[in-house]
């Protein structure tokens, strides 16, 4: 987040930056750059802002969106499923399922010795 805070900061001494926003806005740039900066902060301070980035940043790795994918076109898979699927070790199936587990994107079930994944009930994620 604070390198966001970062850019936006180095907009205000930017001329080049400047010269694209007033071109952008057709006003001088000193106007605009304290309020694109203050609707920054805004979004940062969102309670929606580090749910999204959790969950984008879950979905990130291609074979965590493949297990969501996976999931999508299953009720349920327990976790030698999805490594089989994937040809992940068991570790790594679960680390992965814990992240995605961490981001509210999936739910899991033990049953005995099984270890059974589904996609959370209001996960909205366009599924490849």
């Amino acid at each position: 987040m604070s390198t966001l805070t970062n850019m936006m900061t180095a907009a205000k001494s930017d001329p080049a930056l400047a010269t694209r926003l007033e071109r952008l806005t057709g006003e001088e740039a000193a106007c605009c750059v304290p309020e694109y900066r203050d609707l920054a902060k805004e979004v940062l301070a969102s309670a929606r802002f580090p749910v999204a980035l959790r969950r984008i940043r879950a979905l990130a790795d291609d074979n965590r969106l493949l297990a969501v994918a996976l999931l999508g076109r299953r009720k349920e898979l327990c976790a030698c499923e999805i490594q089989a699927a994937t040809g992940l070790t068991h570790a790594t199936v679960s680390h992965h399922m814990a992240v995605l587990a961490e981001a509210g994107l999936v739910r899991s079930r033990r049953q005995g010795k099984w270890m059974y994944y589904r996609l959370a009930g209001r996960t909205r994620v366009v599924l490849p």
